[in-house]
């Protein structure tokens, strides 16, 4: 039986190699959580059970990959933001980190809003560890996955650097230092989840105003994932929201606008949400997305049970509008990407 068991690493690995899978291959083929196999392809397995064993190499045995999913030289940064507030960026941001992960993307969800509502939803434990959230971790420039700012959650595939109420300080201490201090933090954050590349996405949940905090995270970021609401005050935020991507632009040429979704929308007023559709299509076009998330009472529910609306009720209208809206968004980087030659 021991035999057996130090055999089974030398059966895993040649049988990866006949498939021509890495790990992150065989996370999305079986569906099995990422770290968890590398920590079992280093770790002494001489306690496992032999039965538990054969049961993983006979998944990854039967399993087949969705050549489908997309691969990337880094993680694909996504900031969320919303230029009012009352948009549902969190609810964005906590419901499409578990889409992405459902279709076996990692995803790292980092929390910047000092409302931490994103966080109370995917990692309700974050209030335990006060000092380890993105506040600690950015004001002290500390590398998010050395350092162990890095909270795993309960759901396969979604990790986050939790939020806190501190964060609204953040604002004061980074108009303090110089241009060249701002520009770095960044960097010296992700720097390991860059270069270890796990994550296929990162996507940061920003606050509302366009101060130098998010001006920061715009430098960096990929794309722009704007949530609005279907009302005159909602389609007020568009052309502000497009002036700050404008402009961040020049400083970070790989930012894009990814687009306009139309969160919380009330189904009785149809005209309204067809009228601003085409104004906002005018201000913008193509960028309005066609999925629109309805305003559903499941959304607020399963907020109040701490848990994204995918695994609260899968049924929902909601929910099914957001796995939609997720494959939209997945097919225009996958456009954007194949333009950049990326």
């Amino acid at each position: 039986m021991c035999m057996r068991k130090n055999d089974w690493k030398d059966r895993m690995n040649a049988l990866l190699k006949k498939k021509g899978w890495d790990i992150k291959d065989w996370h999305r083929a079986t569906e099995l959580n990422q770290w968890q196999l590398e920590s079992l392809m280093e770790m002494d397995i001489s306690e496992m059970d032999e039965g538990s064993l054969e049961s993983i190499y006979e998944q990854a045995k039967s399993a087949k990959l969705d050549k489908s999913l997309m691969r990337f030289d880094s993680p694909v940064m996504i900031a969320v933001w919303a230029h009012k507030g009352g948009m549902g960026k969190s609810t964005v941001v906590t419901n499409l980190s578990y889409e992405l992960s459902k279709r076996g993307y990692n995803i790292l969800a980092i929390d910047t809003d000092s409302q931490s509502d994103m966080s109370s939803v995917l990692f309700p434990d974050y209030l335990e560890n006060p000092d380890v959230s993105f506040y600690n971790a950015f004001l002290g420039q500390e590398d998010f996955k050395e350092e162990g700012y890095i909270m795993h959650t309960e759901y396969n595939g979604i990790d986050v650097v939790a939020g806190s109420a501190e964060c609204e300080a953040l604002e004061g201490a980074l108009c303090m230092m110089t241009d060249r201090i701002r520009d770095k933090m960044w960097k010296k954050c992700l720097k390991s989840v860059r270069e270890e590349n796990y994550y296929d996405f990162i996507i940061v949940d920003m606050d509302k105003t366009a101060g130098v905090m998010n001006k920061t995270i715009l430098g960096e970021a990929d794309y722009v994932l704007a949530p609005i609401e279907s009302s005159m005050f909602g389609i007020k935020a568009v052309p502000p929201t497009l002036a700050q991507i404008e402009e961040m632009a020049e400083y970070n040429p790989k930012l894009k606008l990814l687009g306009f979704l139309f969160n919380k929308v009330d189904l009785r007023k149809k005209t309204a949400m067809a009228d601003n559709t085409s104004l906002v299509e005018e201000i913008a076009p193509e960028y309005t997305f066609k999925t629109f998330i309805k305003n559903d009472a499941n959304v607020d529910n399963s907020q109040k049970e701490h848990m994204p609306i995918g695994y609260y009720n899968s049924k929902s209208p909601a929910s099914r509008q957001m796995a939609e809206f997720a494959d939209e968004a997945i097919e225009r980087i996958r456009k954007d990407r194949k333009e950049r030659g990326k």
